[in-house]
């Protein structure tokens, strides 16, 4: 498989491009700056949580249509549709008997689209103790579960005031910080959701099976909900034909917490990527490439994706390639650079080129220790260039090269089998499966760049030289 795509890139781009380094290469990767791609993440991090059509999200948009400008590049500031938004400006929790356990909450994160709700002091109750459904009324209610739309709902009719929830309830994931989640996105929640990390949620079960004289939690929101349209940010570097190529990235915290590694670490990477070839284009050192390339900071996750695919029309068969950044700033385990989805027929071609980039380059000083292609595993904004998307969003459903570079996905380690014929000669592991590395501040209050891009900060350094490199090999050729 590899080697046909390989013999047919080699005629179209010409001799010797796809397996030796071009002198425009190492120009390229001599550029890349890791001080920049930190000092990207830490602004980006700063406005908050980024989400689509909130303040935050709207000054994210402006940061990155400012760097774009500056880049030189052509920039347009896509407004998706309205949508429903979520503000929280502040929020308080704690323990106010007994007094001992006044400092018990750290990290916690109130859920998105909890409402609003003025200082209230209630007792707790734990959802998991054999107790009285009629206790629950008038209480806080304490869960290691997951809190979805039916259980919300349940409490909220049973009379609790509020849900602490420290799910997944796993000892081994989520220790001292909490999983973000959120409720369903209405303004109609009448009880707010505080998610806090396993530990806390295990003291205070043990506190109240203890037999102690009873727990009481003080809580406060302010929040807002309304409505807003996301925006999307395209930086254009033109090219010689009117087909261009994507390197895109979704630019809010999905999640809704502070969203250093998923996704400030990819929006840092488009940024960088950006200014580096822009720079080359404009000092000489490469001519303008074949397509055009667009660089895009997607507002709102699969939202934003999906408005910029419907606009397109018959428009997307202009569309070459698509590569995408989500969460190329930390890994827990290894050094690994990976380019998804390989089991996509459509993806042969431009991974055989980030496969080729992953083996010529690895263990050089200021590359990767290890990288691979691996299978889809979903969601990602790439997804949305899949054919068989594409036809649900009645556009025509073109073969579109889409992958995903990344180096941590999800919160615990995977490994699962390689596709057939994929096999690198930069992957350490075994030859028949891929261990997907994770990040155990994945949709966490300490998505924190402290605990993350700036502890591997030569992750976004590698996804962007890799990438880079890639896009020089399919978008400008030998001509580089």
């Amino acid at each position: 498989m590899q080697t046909y795509a390989a013999l047919l890139l080699t005629l179209l781009l010409g001799p010797g491009v796809l397996w030796s380094q071009h002198p425009s290469e190492k120009r390229f990767a001599s550029m890349v700056s890791e001080t920049i791609l930190q000092r990207h993440v830490g602004s980006l991090v700063k406005f908050g949580n980024r989400w689509g059509g909130t303040p935050s999200g709207n000054k994210a948009a402006e940061y990155v249509a400012a760097r774009f400008l500056e880049y030189g590049l052509d920039v347009e500031v896509i407004e998706d549709p309205v949508r429903a938004v979520y503000v929280h400006s502040a929020w308080g929790l704690r323990i106010v008997k007994p007094a001992r356990l006044g400092r018990v909450f750290r990290y916690e994160w109130l859920a998105g689209f909890s409402p609003a709700v003025s200082r209230t002091t209630a007792r707790l109750v734990d959802l998991e103790a054999d107790i009285p459904e009629s206790d629950i009324n008038g209480s806080v209610v304490l869960t290691d579960k997951f809190v979805p739309g039916d259980l919300y709902n349940d409490l909220v009719a049973e009379g609790a005031v509020a849900v602490l929830s420290f799910a997944p309830g796993d000892s081994g994931r989520y220790s001292d910080w909490a999983m973000i989640t959120h409720l369903e996105a209405t303004e109609k929640n009448t009880i707010p959701l505080f998610n806090i990390s396993f530990r806390n949620g295990m003291k205070l079960r043990r506190e109240m099976a203890g037999g102690g004289a009873g727990i009481e939690v003080e809580f406060s929101a302010r929040t807002q909900v309304s409505t807003g349209s996301p925006r999307t940010v395209v930086g254009t570097l033109k090219g010689s034909s009117d087909t261009f190529r994507i390197i895109c990235a979704h630019g809010d915290s999905d999640a809704g917490g502070p969203g250093a590694d998923d996704n400030a670490s990819g929006v840092a990477g488009v940024l960088e990527l950006a200014r580096v070839l822009s720079r080359m284009v404009n000092s000489g050192s490469v001519t303008g490439p074949r397509e055009s390339i667009k660089f895009i900071a997607w507002g709102a996750e699969y939202y934003s994706t999906e408005n910029f695919v419907k606009d397109l029309g018959n428009g997307i068969q202009q569309v070459k390639s698509v590569i995408n950044f989500d969460e190329i700033g930390f890994g827990a385990t290894r050094n690994c650079l990976y380019f998804e989805s390989n089991d996509e027929p459509q993806n042969e071609e431009l991974l055989t080129v980030l496969n080729a980039v992953g083996e010529e380059y690895v263990g050089e000083k200021g590359f990767w220790d290890e990288a691979t292609t691996n299978p889809s595993q979903g969601g990602t904004d790439s997804y949305v260039f899949f054919p068989a998307y594409l036809e649900r969003l009645n556009v025509p459903a073109v073969s579109i090269p889409s992958v995903t570079v990344y180096t941590a996905a999800w919160n615990e380690l995977k490994t699962i089998a390689q596709t057939p014929g994929w096999s690198s000669k930069a992957w350490k592991g075994h030859p028949d499966s891929v261990t997907i590395d994770f990040s155990p501040y994945y949709h966490s209050s300490r998505d924190i760049p402290g605990h993350t891009t700036e502890k591997e900060p030569f992750n976004m350094v590698w996804a962007v030289k890799a990438t880079g490199i890639a896009t020089l090999r399919v978008a400008w050729g030998r001509g580089s």
